[in-house]
C-alpha cells in the first residue's frame, strides 16, 4: 500500500499539474463598431473598420475573414430581424489585406423611395462570429444631379461663384491650390455663392455639392468638377462721402467720413482739379498752401492696395477771410 501512495506521489511530481482543460478559441473577430452610410449620387456608400484580430486577440487575415454585408428594408410591420436577415440584400465585399477602412458602393436605383437598414457581420474560421454591427439607416431618394458648369468671377472683396443644378440645398467647398484637405465655406439654397473670406494673390479650387435633408440625415450628389480661380481686385473704394472744408486763420481744415473697405490703402487731395496730397489713411487733411480771400475748390478720392482709384467725392469750396 505504501509502495502503490509513493508511486503516486513520483507521478505527480514528475508528470506537473497541467490544471483545468481550457475550452478551444472560437476565433470570432471583434465587432464592426464603426459602420457608416450615406446616399451619394446613384450610390449608397458604404464604410466600416474591418476587423483584424479576433476577442481572443488572435490576428486575422483575409482567408479567416467572411464579411457579410446586407442592405435591405425593415418590412411592411416594422423591423424584424429575422425577415430582414431573410430577405435583404448581401452585397460583395473585397478587402485586401492590411486595408483597414472597407468602402463599398451599393447601387441605390432598387431603393428608391424606401428606408433601408445596413448592417454587417464579419465571420471567423468555422464561422463563428460576435453578431451584427449596429445598423445605419438611409432615407433613399432619387439620385441628386451633380452641380455642372461651376464658373468664378470676380467681385468686390469676394468671389461671385455660379453653377447649374436644380436642388434643395447646395454645399460649396473650397481649397488653397497647394493644400489636400477641402473645407466646406457654406450653403446655399440657390445656384450661386458670394465667397467673401478671399484673399488676393492667393489662387483658390471649389467645388460644388447638391444635398437634400432627409429624415435619418443627408442624401448627396457627387461632387462637381473642380474649379481653379484666382481673383483679381478690379474695384475700387467707395467714394469718400461727408466731405467738409472748415476755413480757419491760415488754413483750410478738410474732414470727412472714413472709408471701411478691408484692401483700403489711402486717401488723395484735390484741389482745384490738381491732386495737391496722397497716401493720407486718417479722414482729415489741412491745407496750409492758401492765401486769404481765395476761394478753392476741393476732392476726395480713395485708393485700394491695387491702386484701384474711386471716383472724387463732391467738391467742396472755402475762403479764408
Amino acid at each position: 500500500m505504501r509502495l502503490a501512495v509513493a508511486a503516486f506521489a513520483v507521478c505527480l511530481c514528475g508528470c506537473g499539474y497541467m490544471g483545468d482543460t481550457l475550452p478551444p478559441a472560437l476565433n470570432r473577430p471583434e465587432r464592426v463598431q464603426d459602420i457608416a452610410a450615406v446616399e451619394r449620387g446613384p450610390n449608397i456608400v458604404v464604410q466600416f473598420t474591418v476587423p483584424t484580430m479576433t476577442t481572443e486577440g488572435l490576428p486575422l487575415k483575409n482567408k479567416d475573414r467572411d464579411i457579410e454585408l446586407r442592405v435591405g428594408p425593415p418590412g411592411p410591420g416594422g423591423f424584424n430581424m429575422d425577415e430582414w436577415q431573410r430577405t435583404s440584400d448581401r452585397i460583395p465585399v473585397v478587402v485586401l489585406d492590411k486595408v483597414k477602412m472597407a468602402r463599398v458602393e451599393v447601387p441605390a436605383a432598387k431603393y428608391y423611395g424606401k428606408t433601408v437598414d445596413i448592417a454587417v457581420n464579419v465571420h471567423g474560421p468555422g464561422g463563428h462570429t460576435v453578431g451584427w454591427s449596429r445598423f445605419a439607416i438611409v432615407n433613399v431618394v432619387p439620385a441628386l444631379p451633380t452641380p455642372e458648369a461651376l464658373d468664378a468671377s470676380d467681385a468686390p472683396d469676394a468671389v461671385q461663384l455660379e453653377w447649374h443644378a436644380a436642388a434643395p440645398e447646395f454645399r460649396v467647398f473650397r481649397k488653397l491650390v497647394p493644400d489636400v484637405n477641402w473645407t466646406q465655406l457654406g450653403t446655399s439654397t440657390k445656384p450661386s455663392y458670394t465667397d467673401n473670406t478671399i484673399e488676393y494673390g492667393k489662387t483658390y479650387q471649389y467645388q460644388v455639392q447638391s444635398v437634400q435633408k432627409t429624415e435619418e440625415g443627408t442624401a448627396e450628389s457627387e461632387l462637381s468638377d473642380v474649379h481653379t480661380f484666382k481673383p483679381v481686385d478690379k474695384f475700387p473704394p467707395a467714394v469718400p462721402v461727408g466731405v467738409t472744408a472748415v476755413p480757419g486763420t491760415r488754413t483750410i481744415e478738410l474732414v470727412w467720413n472714413r472709408n471701411t473697405e478691408k484692401d483700403f490703402a489711402g486717401y488723395r487731395i484735390y484741389r482745384d482739379g490738381m491732386n495737391i496730397a496722397e497716401g493720407l489713411t486718417a479722414p482729415a487733411f489741412t491745407d496750409r498752401d492758401v492765401q486769404p480771400r481765395v476761394r478753392y475748390r476741393y476732392e476726395v478720392s480713395a485708393v485700394d492696395t491695387a491702386g484701384n482709384e474711386s471716383a472724387r467725392s463732391a467738391a467742396v469750396d472755402a475762403v479764408i477771410p
